[in-house]
């Protein structure tokens, strides 16, 4: 009976250095390819276009000194795309200063506007991208021009005014007041159908 016991133990042990081999081999499995002279290693190339946004702006626009009813201010400026897809991006306001509050009652009068240039850099035709607007006070998105889109090769043009108005109301609140801020680009991507293998 000691004897049925011992081989009975030999077996139960055998069977679990076994299992543990097992165990131990497929858990440091490594699936490696080797290329050979009848199966050559096969070079997979992904390339996606590069972002080509290139944005240029003649000058910022400056309020300091203006009165109600005084000729409006504008600039244009231009996005560019160097690459062959169509590009996504959305228009900012950046490195807005001045000291233009929102309790002032007369400081809805001072508002800005953006056209979009149908003709080229000329800018003489356009159609209007933002209507008037409240001047912003901080860096912010301009509503309307989030879901912009430039074609590849292409170039979108843009006409910002800045508009005084002159209302029957007292408008001394905004005596002193300044602006200077300039429209910039915030965040571009490209379409995702235009990615090649």
């Amino acid at each position: 009976m000691e004897k049925k016991n011992m081989v009975f133990l030999s077996v139960i042990a055998v069977a679990t250095l076994l299992t543990a081999v097992v165990g131990t081999t497929f858990s440091f499995f490594t699936a490696t390819v080797n290329p050979d002279d009848d199966n050559p290693a096969q070079n997979t190339t992904i390339t996606t276009p590069t972002l080509g946004i290139t944005y240029a702006q003649e000058g910022t626009i400056n309020m300091t000194n203006v009165v109600p009813g005084a000729a409006d201010k504008s600039f244009i400026f231009s996005v560019t795309n160097g690459s062959d897809v169509s590009t996504t991006y959305k228009l900012v306001w950046s490195e807005v200063t001045g000291n233009i509050t929102g309790t002032e009652a007369s400081s809805k009068d001072l508002t800005y506007k953006i056209d979009k240039c149908t003709d080229g850099a000329s800018c003489a035709s356009t159609t209007p991208l933002q209507a008037a607007t409240p001047l912003t006070k901080t860096l912010s998105a301009i509503p309307s021009a989030s879901a912009e889109v430039v074609t590849g090769k292409g170039t979108n043009y843009y006409k910002v005014t800045v508009h005084f108005e002159r209302t029957e109301e007292e408008q001394n609140d905004m005596q002193g007041k300044t602006f200077t801020g300039k429209i910039i680009v915030g965040s571009a991507a490209q379409d995702s159908s235009g990615l090649g293998q």
